[in-house]
């Protein structure tokens, strides 16, 4: 039997935008806990809940103190789980079905700054993000299967 491996995932809830929650953002730390975090993307909570529930790692409970704890903007925890080694834990959080983490990028209307997020959210889910200017920029997950010609 292989043996697992315990990674530590950090959730911080980013600034509420517009009223709307913020997204969260997840950062996986090496084997065992050890070793720096890695930022791997920004989750929106529906993404974060299908991932927390799948393969039932969570009970309802904990699952319930996670959505709590991240209720505030800057609220945080972290969740330990088992995983064979950090590449498939890395493919789970990243690769999830429906909700894919992928590059996300828009351009603010009124200062032309670029803007580069990793996000996951399910297609057709609504998020803001907020420029450093204070426009705010509605994003819409679009599907990642190319519309026919």
């Amino acid at each position: 039997m292989k043996t697992q491996q315990i990674i530590a995932l950090r959730f911080c809830r980013l600034p509420s935008v517009n009223g709307a929650p913020g997204l969260v953002s997840l950062t996986v730390s090496g084997a065992n806990g050890n070793g720096s975090g890695r930022k791997i993307g920004d989750l929106t909570d529906v993404a974060l809940r299908g991932r927390l529930a799948h393969y039932d790692l969570h009970p309802a409970n904990e699952v319930a103190g996670i959505r709590r704890a991240l209720q505030p903007d800057n609220g945080e925890v972290t969740v330990h789980e088992g995983w064979p080694g950090m590449d498939s834990c890395l493919k789970f959080w990243n690769d999830f079905t429906g909700s894919r983490i992928r590059p996300v990028e828009w351009t603010c209307e009124a200062c032309a700054a670029v803007h580069r997020d990793n996000v996951g959210a399910s297609v057709g889910e609504i998020y803001a993000r907020a420029c450093r200017c204070g426009r705010i920029q509605r994003i819409t997950t679009a599907s990642e299967i190319p519309a026919r010609p």
